[in-house]
């Protein structure tokens, strides 16, 4: 594993309020951005939280190539994953769902791609139980961006 490797398309796994919030952070800092939820209407609550966030953003100053083109959709996370070089997790805080999706991660990643993981309430030696340990993070935010 390098420690220099470029990072410029990031999946995002789960996208409520937590994901929703990396996703315009990384658009922000002009990232190809990826996003997967299997819930019903993810899509369309995504690209609405993305839609309103933006004009803030925009006030704030984005870096360059920002853009809200730059984020796609797919429900299957395969499909997310394929060609990423970061992939920020943000599903529900149950430690059987983290772990069954950290194998699958393992599975489906090259070993050279950083897992970074919302969870705030679980510990990451036990989420990656059975996943390789040296490619995962926590990357708890301490506040979510919502727009107003």
């Amino acid at each position: 594993m390098t420690d220099t490797k470029p990072i410029h398309r990031i999946a995002i796994i789960g996208t409520g309020v937590i994901g929703a919030s990396w996703t315009v952070l990384f658009l922000a800092k002009g990232l190809q951005v990826v996003a997967t939820d299997i819930a019903p209407n993810a899509e369309s609550a995504l690209r609405k939280f993305v839609k309103t966030a933006w004009p803030a953003l925009k006030r704030l100053g984005l870096s360059p190539g920002a853009s809200q083109s730059n984020l796609k959709f797919t429900a299957a996370l395969a499909d997310a994953l394929g060609g990423v070089d970061l992939v920020q997790e943000n599903g529900p805080e149950r430690i059987d769902f983290k772990q069954k999706l950290y194998g699958q991660l393992d599975e489906l990643l090259p070993p050279d791609v950083i897992v970074a993981s919302s969870s705030s309430g679980l510990k990451m030696s036990d989420i990656q139980l059975g996943a390789s340990p040296i490619r995962s993070a926590a990357s708890s935010p301490i506040r979510s961006i919502r727009p107003t």
